[in-house]
């Protein structure tokens, strides 16, 4: 009998297209065109996920609205929460309605088309963080998307997340929860 070794790679995530990307490429031009028309923004925070209840995207929301408050006015106008996800869903929340509610002052801008990967890395290189808060999470796609390309990221202690964060206690040792 021959015995063979399973390994098992849940998400693969091809080192050749998501990476850094250098600040004149042009698909981060014409992205940021598409997505910001002529504005500038200094911040671009970056939210990648299903608008589903567990991702938490309301949180984001109101977190962004926190953070922005403790700017002054001229600096919040220069930051902008970009939600690539769905507007509107039955297993979600109607996010218009909760940027609305929460956030009316900031800029929130809606990128809902799937992209390609190349596009997506784009967008990745686009944001100065990316934010995945759900309140469970298996691994976080994104995440590690976004780590790839370079991006920071800010994430909460839950599943998979905290896996990929490497959080170590004070002797360096993994956490173990």
């Amino acid at each position: 009998v021959n015995k063979h070794l399973l390994h098992l790679v849940p998400h693969g995530i091809n080192s050749d297209v998501f990476k850094p990307l250098p600040d004149n490429d042009v698909s981060i031009k014409n992205l940021k065109k598409l997505l910001f028309g002529n504005k500038q923004y200094d911040f671009v925070l970056f939210h990648n996920s299903r608008n589903v209840q567990r991702k938490k995207t309301s949180n984001t929301v109101l977190a962004y609205r926190a953070f922005c408050d403790n700017l002054t006015s001229e600096q919040a106008s220069k930051c902008v929460l970009l939600l690539h996800t769905e507007k509107l869903q039955d297993a979600g929340t109607d996010l218009p309605a909760v940027i609305k509610a929460l956030c009316p002052k900031y800029d929130v801008v809606f990128s809902e088309a799937k992209l390609p990967p190349e596009q997506m890395t784009a967008m990745y290189n686009i944001a100065d963080a990316t934010i995945l808060i759900s309140s469970n999470e298996g691994f976080g796609l994104s995440i590690a998307e976004s780590i790839m390309c370079g991006t920071p990221i800010i994430v909460n202690v839950t599943g998979g997340l905290q896996d990929q964060i490497g959080q170590v206690d004070d002797e360096g040792n993994p956490v173990k929860f």
